[in-house]
């Protein structure tokens, strides 16, 4: 019997797609062969916590008031307290001797506290928790006096006084998408008679 030999170029085209065929993966065209695994998107981090406290200058205050319940009933000057993020009122009076005559003021304050948000997650890690954020309202005689903001985790804060007179100050506190304002307004007459008896607040 005769034994055949296949030396044409078709016989080897046959004999090369015969063995592709058997392989069990053909080069090129494999769509399940090594494929890396879905991507797993980690969670969004944490919002920062946010820190709230009060000072004075100039002369403490005979009466504090607010409503921001961080600050305990009976507190430090100061001090940094954990705060809720949102709106809340301060409201301060006081008496002191300027020459020879007794001089009173009482100064209502609106402010925000607010957090840092946490950064989004990505393929395969999670996001950074957000950064604390400080606020230390200062009262005084003669208004806010000056806001500190110094101690602020984050640098780059930027603190603008959008406006001063003898009866309001407009503080503006800005940090990237973080814009927020803390007014402070002269009253003629005093407010604790209609004030929450449960917001005073008395210092140590």
């Amino acid at each position: 019997m005769k034994r055949f030999t296949f030396t044409t170029p078709l016989a080897l085209l046959i004999m090369l797609a015969s063995m592709l065929t058997f392989s069990g993966c053909i080069v090129d065209t494999c769509t399940t062969c090594n494929q890396p695994p879905p991507c797993t998107y980690g969670p969004d981090g944490y919002a920062g916590p946010a820190f709230f406290g009060m000072d004075w200058a100039v002369h403490q205050p005979n009466y504090v008031w607010t409503n921001n319940g961080a600050i305990p009933g009976v507190f430090r000057y100061s001090t940094y307290y954990n705060s809720l993020p949102g709106d809340f009122n301060l409201y301060y009076e006081g008496s002191y001797l300027n020459g020879c005559c007794m001089v009173d003021y009482h100064w209502d304050v609106n402010f925000t506290v607010w957090i840092n948000g946490g950064a989004a997650g990505g393929c395969g890690y999670a996001g950074a928790d957000g950064l604390p954020s400080y606020l230390m309202l200062v009262m005084g005689p003669n208004g806010p006096d000056e806001s500190r903001t110094n101690k602020m985790s984050q640098a780059g804060v930027q603190v603008d006084i959008l406006s001063a007179t003898d009866t309001e100050y407009i503080i503006q506190l800005v940090k990237g998408d973080i814009n927020v304002r803390v007014k402070y307004t002269k009253l003629e007459n005093s407010r604790k008679a209609e004030l929450d008896p449960s917001g005073i607040r008395i210092a140590e």
